[in-house]
C-alpha cells in the first residue's frame, strides 16, 4: 500500500508541476465551465505534449552517442553474466561434493544403527 500512495504522489507532483509550468493550459482550465471541461482540456494537452515528448526521446534513444554506449552496456552485461554463471557453477560443484560427502556419512551411520 505504501508502494501505491508513494505512486499517488509522485504522479500528481509531476502533475501539478506540469499544469504550474504551462501557462496556456492554466488560463484554459480558468475559463473552463466544469470539472469535466478542465480533464478534457488537460487530456488534449498531455496527448499533444505526450507525442513531443516521445518524438524527442525517440531521436535521443537513436543518437549515435546512446548507441555507442548501449553497445558498451550489452558488452559489459554479458561480460558480467559469464562471470556470474562461472561463480555458480562453482558453488554448485562445492554443494554437491558436500552433499555427497554428508549422504556417505548419513549412510554409514544408518548402517551402524542397523
Amino acid at each position: 500500500m505504501k508502494k501505491f500512495s508513494l505512486l499517488l504522489g509522485t504522479l500528481g507532483g509531476a502533475m501539478a508541476g506540469y499544469i504550474l509550468s504551462n501557462e496556456k493550459l492554466r488560463k484554459q482550465m480558468s475559463e473552463a465551465p466544469n470539472a469535466e471541461a478542465m480533464a478534457k482540456m488537460l487530456g488534449e494537452q498531455l496527448t499533444k505534449d505526450g507525442k513531443k515528448v516521445a518524438k524527442e526521446v525517440k531521436s535521443f534513444v537513436e543518437s549515435d552517442d546512446v548507441q555507442k554506449n548501449l553497445k558498451k552496456a550489452k558488452a559489459f552485461a554479458s561480460k558480467k553474466l559469464g562471470v556470474a554463471q562461472h561463480e555458480l557453477e562453482k558453488y554448485a560443484k562445492k554443494g554437491m561434493k558436500e552433499a555427497k560427502k554428508y549422504a556417505k556419512q548419513g549412510a554409514k551411520k544408518m548402517k551402524a544403527m542397523v
